[in-house]
């Protein structure tokens, strides 16, 4: 990866019991040439028309090697009712950027298709960051 490539990550939210109570996996998975040094979950947005709030988290993944897949969320369903955002910063060698992911209402989605790199039903969604 030279310095002005891309950094190059999917989110795709699966619905899924884990037991939990909830009912979807957001998963972050790699799609640059290198490792991820780290990425960090920051914050979680809900909208509903104008209206709109947000939850500031905390989870990071350290070490996510090109390809691999990493659960970074679970919902409660709550959110598939609305447009979700999932806000992340990530890091790769020496360069460190902004991801942002935007889901539409997931409670809508049917039929959904296997995720590359994944091997689970869900929508997935792409974002790419340059420094700067």
């Amino acid at each position: 990866m030279g310095n002005s490539d891309p950094i190059r990550c999917r989110v795709a939210a699966c619905r899924e019991a884990l037991d939990d109570g909830k009912e979807w996996s957001f998963y972050l998975i790699n799609d640059g040439d290198a490792p991820l040094d780290w990425a960090l979950l920051y914050s979680v947005g809900y909208e509903w028309g104008d209206l709109g709030n947000s939850e500031a988290v905390d989870v990071r993944v350290s070490g996510l090697a090109p390809g691999a897949h990493a659960l970074i969320w679970r919902d409660d369903g709550s959110g598939a009712e609305v447009r979700m955002d999932l806000s992340l910063r990530a890091r790769v060698r020496s360069r460190e950027v902004r991801l942002q992911f935007e889901f539409p209402k997931l409670y809508r989605k049917r039929d959904l298709p296997l995720v590359d790199g994944l091997g689970k039903p869900g929508w997935q969604v792409a974002a790419e960051g340059r420094e700067g």
